[in-house]
């Protein structure tokens, strides 16, 4: 089997891996505390969700038969659609369907199912993608396989816009963008008996007489997985076989695809950690001598600059840019301790901030490693998941920290979240100073967390799961629309079912915000 979907290198490989022991086998002592806490309003006028706020929107899903909580199916793809919440919902037994809701029970519709197409899996309806008046989506039928469909949010006017690839085989599209009115997006195909893919630029307007081939790329390059969104403009980067990476856009047209910049002359370098704040698009690029660069970009030749590069000796990571700088953490191979860094956007040399501690960094395999990164458009802080890996395929901690970008506002918000090998906390920032993710304590599980950027105001948001139910609800897809962050999360239902909490600017006193 072939591979397909661009390129994708790993430096290092820390504490992951499959089957590894979960957070109640695993969680260290004393790590569970109990936070204080604090009905802090933050700067958008929000104080903390609550509890009470707090709901499961609809039982969508009948109950699981996989017996494995943290591997249930789930609502997600979640997109804002005309300003109403529509998301994909694919159950065990292979039915599909494209839903909607409005945050109630009664508001929450199927728009479209499918049925499970012929044999033992049926690919998922994922990819959500939304221009202001259509919703493009990629799902399956057993005619026609798997190709992109659209929508205007009805029953009646939800098609297969093209059968990309005639018959029953499945189309492989890729980086689904909006420009304007318009989806852009890649084609790829393998070829098995060339080991080769050809990858092809396509857009449409949502009908079949409009969904044409932009520019072949051909065999001889690799297109990234990795993309970013500048406007109405696909950034996204290519590499030739043996050769240069370079940067390109896109906004559709033949006139408007072209290469932005020639970033390294390779071979074999690759791009990682790209991160859009506003404007700017931040990224860095990994060379096979372990030296990486720190990138940024506007989309345009001018604007796409190397801002600093840092040596072998230590792994590096994008975290995102604050005013002035942009910012990364640097930890050494041989030390074992993550150091936050700042960098000009103008370029210059990197500029220490804080040292983030290591408890186990003389006991062995302890290397810190940045599981999950969230910041606001136009935000002025920085929340990221660290954690801390083993000799086996779990890490020893992981924590929550957020950081304004100097070393006083550098904190810990929370310690440990999941500790599994097989499920991650998200970690989503819903506004400058509310951020929600989820975390582990012995007597409640793996629960959504809720924080306002202080360790005091940092706390549970809601005990979902009973112990019957493995103790542990497992959310994802955190994902705000209008004055409530929704997300996936198992319950007494036995399965993933749609939750909502609801953003309030009432503030309550901590005994009534349980």
């Amino acid at each position: 089997m072939g591979w397909r979907g661009g390129w994708v290198v790993s430096l290092l490989v820390v504490g992951v891996g499959c089957g590894g022991a979960l957070p109640e086998e695993q969680a260290e002592a004393g790590l569970a505390q109990e936070p204080t806490f604090a009905p802090e309003v933050t700067a958008e006028g929000l104080c903390l969700p609550t509890g009470a706020g707090t709901q499961r929107v609809k039982a969508i899903l009948p109950p699981s038969e996989l017996g494995i909580p943290r591997f249930a199916l789930g609502p997600d793809s979640f997109v804002d659609f005309k300003g109403t919440l529509h998301f994909a919902v694919n159950d065990e037994d292979g039915r599909r369907g494209l839903w909607r809701s409005t945050g109630t029970d009664a508001g929450t519709t199927q728009v479209k199912g499918f049925p499970a197409t012929a044999g033992n899996w049926t690919p998922r309806l994922s990819q959500l993608t939304a221009t202001p008046e259509q919703l493009f989506f990629m799902a399956p039928d057993a005619a026609n396989g798997l190709e992109l469909w659209v929508s205007d949010g009805t029953t009646a006017n939800t098609r297969r816009v093209k059968d990309l690839t005639p018959g029953a085989e499945d189309s492989y599209l890729t980086h689904l963008t909006a420009s304007g009115s318009t989806l852009v997006f890649f084609k790829e195909t393998y070829d098995a008996s060339a080991s080769t893919t050809r990858f092809e630029l396509w857009r449409s307007d949502g009908t079949a007489a409009g969904t044409v081939r932009v520019r072949d790329f051909g065999t001889g390059v690799d297109v990234s997985y990795l993309d970013a969104k500048q406007g109405n403009a696909l950034l996204f980067f290519v590499r030739e076989l043996q050769g240069a990476t370079s940067l390109w856009r896109t906004d559709g047209t033949a006139a408007g695809t072209f290469q932005v910049k020639r970033l390294d002359a390779g071979p074999d370098t690759y791009p990682n950690d790209v991160r859009t704040t506003g404007a700017l698009t931040l990224f860095k690029l990994d060379e096979p001598s372990g030296l990486s660069e720190l990138w940024r970009t506007n989309g345009t030749a001018g604007g796409t600059l190397r801002l600093a590069s840092f040596g072998s000796t230590r792994s590096m990571r994008v975290l995102g840019a604050l005013g002035s700088y942009a910012y990364v953490t640097t930890t050494s191979f041989s030390t074992q301790y993550m150091v936050l860094y700042r960098v000009p956007l103008t370029g210059g040399n990197p500029e220490p901030v804080v040292t983030l501690p290591n408890d186990y960094a003389s006991q062995g395999p302890a290397f810190p490693y940045i599981e999950g990164v969230s910041q606001v458009p136009g935000g002025r802080k920085l929340y990221f998941a660290v954690a801390i890996g083993s000799d086996g395929p779990a890490p020893r901690d992981t924590q929550l920290w957020v950081t304004n970008g100097t070393a006083a506002g550098t904190t810990l918000l929370r310690r440990p979240l999941s500790l599994s090998d097989e499920y991650s906390s998200p970690v989503y920032a819903a506004a400058d100073n509310l951020v929600f993710f989820s975390a582990y304590e012995t007597t409640g599980g793996i629960e959504p967390w809720v924080s306002n950027g202080t360790a005091a105001g940092t706390r549970r948001l809601k005990d979902i799961a009973a112990p019957a139910q493995g103790g542990s609800s497992y959310p994802r897809e955190f994902f705000r629309l209008g004055s409530r962050v929704y997300f996936s999360a198992y319950d007494d239902t036995l399965n993933a079912q749609l939750w909502s909490s609801a953003l309030s600017r009432t503030c309550l006193a901590p005994e009534d915000a349980q």
